[in-house]
């Protein structure tokens, strides 16, 4: 059956059965002496329109297969045999050929028959829509029983019919008493099951096969079926009618003609056939959706979907982001049409909140099964895991961990614990839960639900269909190392790609004191800490600018030699620096980065850097060479500086250097992920993709806004929830000291009481006003 679930994946695998299709399959093309005329048309067709993944096979049946071989152009890969022991052209390809094939499905095409683009494809996804389907065949005018067209025109433009049934058909099939005697595919597994019987079979006419093959099946319990979506053209259909003549006689035949599955799509044709030709809708082929999961806390991770969605041109990407508070990090979930967190396509407040990431959670499962299904999903790139459920490693769809840090192994995120971590098991993990600083996000969950957590997670991750793309080498030795069952998994390092083209800031003059900027947040991670400590050693001969430190810049303020600015625009940051004139960039993270978009900015802003030599600036940086490394070091650190500021000429040539420097573009990054996702040019979740979820993937999104508001709503309880959601965001935050958050509570509660007494006034309800 087509349709296989592993214990570990779940009840989503049932979703994704036809999502990963590379059935082998063979088009066969048997070819006698009176099919020789109507072969060229055939043929160029098959070699335009069959994907790779087809091979294509010409059988000459009692004829000279030299004939078929001069008719190939060169350099060809169809493959020419003769069949030896038969007349019959169906049972040559039957009996001899697919005795010989005994893995590949079967694409049974006569000489005269034209197909569409991906015809193969098509034709296949149809067979594996459903278990239980052995046969599929196209609409085709020659037989009554699938025609497309009741009165063709006199001459048939089967690309403008191709287009005009992508618009309309909604992609149905209907199960039918026979094959058509022209085209037909036939699903090896239900050709094992009558093997025996079709081994035995005498020389029949074209349809006594189409017959025989459809009842064979039925008593096997597989049905044979037309799709309402691929339509071929036959230059023979004289010769077609002649051979169905007497299945179009048959009984069920008329019983189906009664009400014919296929009126309404007739009609529809019929109105469009008549309109001219140039009136015809553009339709673009629907792009391939990937789905990106990530938390809603912004910094670099945003950063990198943002980018990542905005230079993707040829696949459509939704968002599914978890959003809640300290505590419940996973209350809501939000699925946006790109980055940006404007409205959202849908949204799920969840019964059973998730705290950190959930081991197993019904309702996620249930979330993801109708994104999947409703928006005709392919692939899932995993960013982070913070509010959601490991049960989105559980898809089955092919799956990448884009390991910007190290969760969800770690609950602290960035493996720091007094030095650089290099094993957690839990004694260790217990006493992070209690001591370490940097564990600060998920203190109301145990050290042993995160064991738990950690099980199900590396086994899921091991899943042939969940690969690893890491940024940097060192990052993947990090996971390995943390994590031995994911010692043999292959770790793709991917490059971010940045698409930032600052001007390149002056050669700084030189002053008496080194002039040094530390770009970016001050977290604990990213070394405010380290600063402090450093800062005294190095304050008579440095002149320090923090810029985008945010409220952990805080503590620095007012400081004789130290400029602050918390905030900056990206448009903003070539201007602030020109007027500083910085020589040196400084970062100094205590985690070992996984890729570092500052480093990135700093280079391309021409600027020397000194880094802790931990994680991907170890990986990016050559000591002496494009910047200075040192140990995660108060002392390190301030010897680096002040060497520097002694002998400001060791900075020339890596100025130098840095004047070449070109960071790689998104797009290559783009590229590069697509090309360890490969999708195929026609696809079950596109091909049968549903009106809705295309209208939804084809709007445009809106600016961004912080909040998205009903405009429906009344505004009294536009208030109310407000006030809510306000209230809720006031308490939760750890930013505002206590008595802030009274006063700010007291000032929230007297000014929508205001508002709403307002609202609420003759003057404002007065609709004449």
């Amino acid at each position: 059956m087509p349709f296989a679930e592993s214990a570990e994946q779940g009840p989503l695998a049932k979703i994704t059965g036809l999502r990963s299709l590379a059935k082998p399959r063979t088009v066969c093309i048997p070819v006698t002496a009176a099919d020789l005329d109507l072969l060229p048309a055939t043929l160029i067709s098959v070699l335009n329109h069959t994907t790779a993944e087809s091979g294509i096979l010409l059988l000459a049946v009692d004829i000279d297969p030299a004939l078929l071989q001069n008719a190939l152009p060169e350099p060809t890969t169809v493959t020419v045999v003769s069949a030896s022991a038969s007349t019959d052209p169906w049972q040559a390809a039957l009996q001899e050929w697919s005795a010989r094939d005994t893995r590949h499905d079967l694409l049974l095409l006569r000489p005269g028959i034209e197909v569409p683009p991906n015809w193969d494809a098509r034709l296949a996804l149809a067979a594996y829509r459903e278990p239980g389907i052995a046969a599929v065949v196209p609409l085709c005018d020659s037989a009554e029983f699938v025609a497309l067209l009741e009165w063709p025109p006199d001459r048939v433009d089967l690309a403008r019919i191709d287009r005009l049934l992508f618009r309309h058909s909604p992609r149905r099939h209907h199960e039918i008493p026979a094959l058509f005697s022209g085209c037909c595919y036939l699903r090896r597994a239900a050709l094992r099951l009558i093997e025996a019987e079709l081994a035995i079979q005498p020389a029949m006419t074209a349809g006594d096969w189409c017959q025989w093959l459809a009842q064979t099946f039925r008593e096997q319990g597989w049905q044979t079926v037309s799709g309402d979506h691929i339509y071929v053209l036959d230059h023979a259909p004289d010769r077609r009618r002649q051979e169905m003549a007497a299945i179009a006689a048959l009984e069920d035949v008329r019983l189906i003609g009664q009400a014919h599955p296929l009126a309404g799509l007739r009609q529809l044709m019929r109105e469009s056939l008549d309109q001219d030709a140039t009136t015809d809708p553009e339709l673009p082929a629907p792009l391939p959706v990937q789905l990106h999961i990530a938390h809603s806390w912004g910094g670099g991770l945003d950063y990198w979907i943002r980018q990542y969605c905005e230079t993707d041109r040829t696949r459509s990407n939704l968002v599914l982001r978890s959003i809640g508070t300290w505590g419940a990090f996973g209350q809501r979930i939000a699925l946006y049409q790109s980055a940006v967190m404007d409205q959202p396509l849908r949204y799920w407040d969840l019964d059973y909140p998730i705290r950190a990431t959930a081991t197993a959670h019904g309702q996620y499962r249930a979330i993801l099964r109708e994104i999947i299904t409703d928006f005709a999903v392919e692939a899932v790139l995993i960013s982070s895991l913070i509010g959601h459920a490991l049960d989105a490693l559980a898809t089955g769809l092919p799956t990448v961990i884009v390991a910007h840090d190290y969760y969800p192994f770690c609950p602290a995120v960035v493996i720091q614990f007094g030095e650089v971590c290099h094993q957690c098991a839990l004694p260790r993990l217990e006493r992070c839960f209690a001591e370490n600083g940097q564990n600060r996000f998920f203190r109301n969950v145990s050290a042993v639900e995160w064991l738990s957590l950690r099980r199900r997670f590396a086994r899921l991750a091991q899943a042939e269909a969940v690969q690893f793309v890491v940024p940097a080498p060192t990052v993947a030795r990090h996971w390995r190392t943390l994590v031995p069952e994911l010692r043999d998994k292959t770790f793709s390092v991917i490059a971010h790609g940045l698409d930032f083209a600052p001007p390149r800031l002056p050669a700084p003059p030189l002053g008496e004191r080194l002039r040094v900027v530390v770009l970016g947040s001050l977290a604990p991670q990213k070394g405010r800490t380290l600063l402090e400590q450093l800062w005294p050693l190095i304050a008579e001969q440095v002149e320090l600018l923090l810029i985008g430190a945010g409220e952990d810049g805080e503590v620095f303020r007012n400081q004789p030699g130290i400029t602050l600015i918390p905030r900056y625009q990206p448009d903003q940051l070539a201007v602030l620096l020109t007027d500083f004139q910085p020589e040196v960039g400084l970062l100094l993270s205590v985690w070992p980065e996984t890729f570092s978009y500052t480093l990135s900015e700093l280079w391309l802003l021409g600027l020397p850097v000194v880094a802790t030599n931990l994680g991907s600036f170890a990986d990016r940086m050559q000591d002496g060479v494009n910047g200075f490394l040192c140990e995660p070091q108060a002392e390190a650190v301030a010897a680096r500086l002040l060497a520097i500021t002694a002998d400001r000429a060791s900075l020339t040539p890596i100025r130098e250097r840095l004047a070449n420097f070109r960071h790689r573009p998104v797009a290559a990054m783009v590229a590069d992920y697509h090309a360890l996702i490969p999708l195929p040019v026609c696809s079950a979740p596109r091909y049968f993709r549903t009106p809705a979820s295309a209208l939804l993937l084809s709007a445009s999104p809106n600016p961004a806004r912080v909040l998205s508001i009903d405009v429906r709503a009344p505004f009294g309880e536009v208030l109310r929830e407000f006030g809510q959601y306000a209230s809720q965001k006031l308490a939760a935050t750890p930013r505002l000291r206590r008595w802030q958050k009274r006063g700010l509570a007291v000032l929230l509660r007297w000014s929508l009481r205001a508002a709403a007494a307002l609202a609420r006034t003759p003057r404002l309800s007065d609709p004449r006003r």
